[in-house]
């Protein structure tokens, strides 16, 4: 796993991305072959509504998480509007 977690400290954190708009078939391509993506912690997901990234990443804080994701996605073209994080996964 390539998450930024490596302290004792880190724990997994699992929270749901969403993008500024759905992503084009470049952009899905880029997900789909994106060498920073192969280890898993951001997922993809479709609904109706649109596309979600369920992710687990390990990290030592949930804001060190959420950035990591979110430049990751950054990096194949899809920008971040909004995240979502079940308040058990914050504080429990």
């Amino acid at each position: 796993m390539s998450s930024p977690g490596s302290t004792a400290t880190a724990r997994d954190w699992t929270f749901v991305l969403y993008p500024q708009r759905r992503p084009n078939e470049r952009e899905s391509d880029a997900f789909d072959h994106a060498a920073t993506l192969a280890g898993g912690e951001i997922g993809w997901e479709e609904d109706p509504s649109g596309v979600r990234f369920p992710c687990t990443v390990r990290a030592a804080s949930a804001k060190e998480a959420v950035m990591w994701a979110v430049e990751r996605l950054a990096g194949v073209g899809v920008p971040v509007s909004d995240v979502r994080m079940p308040l058990t996964a914050a504080f429990g």
